[in-house]
């Protein structure tokens, strides 16, 4: 058993900043939890259409707080297991219109593109871009309404619905966010070899009316959930499971970006490690090339005071008149000028004491 206190100001600001499909996942409680906690603090919560509207840039209202003499909620909740959270979760009961009557932008622009008279290879319909669609002609119309009310289905959780191209060919993709997940509808096939040659062999490919919905990690990815029809049921009446398909894929998409972050984390520290050894290193080369130019330059100043000494010492030898005597000063003035300025040590002793 554990329990979770929700101030009702911030569970406000919640329930009208994302959908609740996202937050139970974020506060690992059911939706049903989730509501009795707003009903129990008096929150308003979005209507149906809220958040499609709102992606549509449609006008939405958001309603204002009403007064109420609760602050908090404590909520007591069993903690499952999350094999248990799956097989126990109820499925929505999504409606599949039998006519196409106000669909899907995005279906309205796949139907106009559909050719059912030219097939590829597979013997699939040609068109339905921007869609990822593969199926026989036969198949078409049944096709685009299971799709139609899935992806009306998708919005209205608050997922984000996109479509892109990628190596000649469109993808479907549904995002939250932060992660995206691709799938496609597609008819099963058979596979027959129609040729003798064993090197190159080929085949030709059969609808078997068949349909899937399948979840993909990536586009090269074959791995992925997918959802079919069955002998008991019709992927009509399964579209509610794709929604917990698409929860694990999702799942598993987000761990692996957190991996990769981490790796990436870890590769950047490596670097900056690696760079600060490298700066530390060629400072202390920088260092040890100035001291070896200053001991140089300290051993040529040393040089020239010697130089000087013995001048001066041979001057005090010689019998100078006043004119010779001021030739001898301005001659050491000018050389223990020079000396000073070779002499490194009052600069090093004041950067030694920085």
């Amino acid at each position: 058993m554990k329990k979770i206190t929700f101030e009702r100001n911030e569970l406000y600001e919640k329930v009208w900043e994302k959908p609740v499909s996202h937050l139970t996942d974020e506060l690992e409680i059911s939706s049903h939890k989730l509501y009795k906690a707003c009903e129990e603090l008096d929150i308003p919560t979005p209507s149906a259409g809220y958040w499609a509207k709102l992606r549509h840039d449609k006008e939405v209202t958001k309603p204002e707080l009403p007064e109420s003499d609760k602050e908090s909620f404590t909520l007591t909740i069993r903690e499952e297991s999350r094999m248990q959270k799956e097989q126990t979760k109820p499925t929505k009961q999504i409606s599949v219109s039998k006519r196409l009557t106000q669909p899907h932008p995005l279906i309205k622009q796949a139907r106009k593109n559909i050719d059912k008279t030219s097939l590829n290879r597979y013997n699939r319909v040609r068109g339905g871009t921007p869609l990822d669609l593969s199926v026989g002609p036969d198949n078409v119309e049944r096709s685009l309404r299971i799709l139609d009310a899935l992806l009306k289905e998708i919005e209205e959780q608050g997922y984000n619905l996109t479509t892109k191209r990628k190596n000649k060919s469109y993808w479907m993709l549904i995002g939250n966010g932060q992660d995206e997940v691709y799938f496609q509808l597609r008819e099963k096939g058979n596979r027959t070899e129609v040729s003798d040659d064993q090197r190159w062999p080929e085949y030709e490919y059969t609808p078997i009316g068949e349909l899937q919905l399948a979840l993909f990690r990536e586009t090269y990815d074959r791995t992925g959930k997918v959802l079919s029809d069955t002998k008991s049921k019709k992927l009509e009446d399964r579209l509610g499971e794709f929604f917990i398909k698409l929860e694990q894929v999702m799942e598993q998409v987000k761990k692996r970006r957190l991996e990769r972050e981490e790796y990436h984390r870890k590769q950047r520290k490596k670097r900056e490690i690696k760079e600060a050894a490298k700066e530390r290193r060629n400072e202390e080369k920088q260092r040890r090339n100035k001291l070896k130019k200053r001991a140089t330059t300290f051993t040529k100043s040393q040089y020239i005071y010697d130089f000087i000494a013995e001048i001066e010492k041979q001057q005090t030898k010689l019998d100078l008149t006043r004119e010779e005597e001021l030739k001898f000063k301005a001659w050491i003035m000018w050389a223990t000028n020079h000396a000073d300025r070779l002499n490194p040590v009052k600069q090093t002793v004041n950067e030694i004491l920085k």
